[in-house]
């Protein structure tokens, strides 16, 4: 995707605020002029948002390394309240008539476990949202396109996850994938990084007893610049299916037509404009 204006301050303020969390007033002022430094040189219209956030990450390494003292116990939080939730989850998606709706049930769970922030994460996830359509308090989030259809007919998935916690759901969604038999590929971040899941996290909800591999990247995957593996990966699957805003921010427009499913909140107006849906809705959508 690629940037507007306003998506400068936005990604500073994502990656200061988590790479700053336990820094004191002077490494702030460090980690600012770091990251102002490299936005000033990579910031243009034509960049791809992911790439912008990858070569900031580049040069912060100490200070997401230090910053895990801080997510550490915070991801172990999250996952502990998503992992609470799951048996009523399941119910919800079992009690669909149809095979579609189970599917959709699944994915709208998925994209509704999509909470982080903007802002650096001050509490754990708990995950109000997911609980308040388990109560039937809330709708189910917007699907757009043919979802099912195209994970129907899918052979191979590379699957793109996100935060800790939400990937637990993330987890019912390819238990139910996984019963029509294609083989799926997840992808995680290289630990440490801030609140995103890693083997840790795929390890707590069980994904590596699931999925058939298990990859990882330091930082966002951008079909252009990825490693070989993933890049493979990319091209031999017929569905890739992508969680969060970072993800879509990082893999929209760089597609090539491959579907590719994304399940988030729509946090910011650039993606509300793009994605065709309203700030603080939660969306699952297919481009093809």
């Amino acid at each position: 995707m690629r940037p507007e204006l306003e998506c400068a301050p936005c990604i500073f303020k994502w990656i200061y605020e988590r790479a700053g969390v336990l820094a004191d007033e002077e490494r702030r002022f460090l980690l600012s002029r770091s990251i102002l430094r490299t936005l000033s040189k990579e910031f243009c219209s034509g960049a791809n948002l992911g790439s912008i956030c990858n070569r900031i990450l580049e040069t912060i390494d100490e200070f997401i390394l230090y910053s895990a003292q801080y997510y550490e116990p915070f991801k172990l939080k999250s996952n502990q309240h998503a992992k609470e939730l799951l048996s009523a989850a399941e119910i919800l998606i079992d009690k669909g008539q149809t095979d579609q709706e189970k599917l959709i049930r699944a994915c709208c769970l998925a994209s509704a476990g999509n909470i982080a922030p903007i802002s650096g994460p001050s509490e754990t996830f708990t995950f109000q949202e997911v609980i308040t359509i388990l109560k039937g308090k809330n709708p189910l989030p917007i699907v757009m396109g043919g979802v099912y259809e195209a994970a129907k007919k899918a052979k191979q998935i590379l699957y793109i996850a996100d935060n800790a916690g939400e990937i637990g759901f993330d987890s019912l969604l390819i238990s139910k994938l996984k019963e029509w038999g294609p083989k799926i590929t997840l992808l995680v971040k290289e630990d440490p990084f801030f609140e995103d899941a890693t083997i840790k996290d795929v390890s707590f909800f069980h994904l590596d007893r699931l999925v058939d591999v298990l990859l990882t990247i330091k930082g966002f995957f951008v079909p252009t610049q990825g490693s070989s593996s993933l890049t493979d990966s990319l091209h031999q699957s017929d569905l890739v299916i992508s969680k969060g805003t970072g993800n879509y921010e990082a893999l929209q427009g760089e597609m090539n037509g491959k579907p590719t499913i994304y399940m988030l909140k729509v946090k910011c107006k650039p993606i509300a404009t793009h994605i065709g849906a309203d700030l603080g809705n939660f969306v699952v959508k297919i481009y093809t």
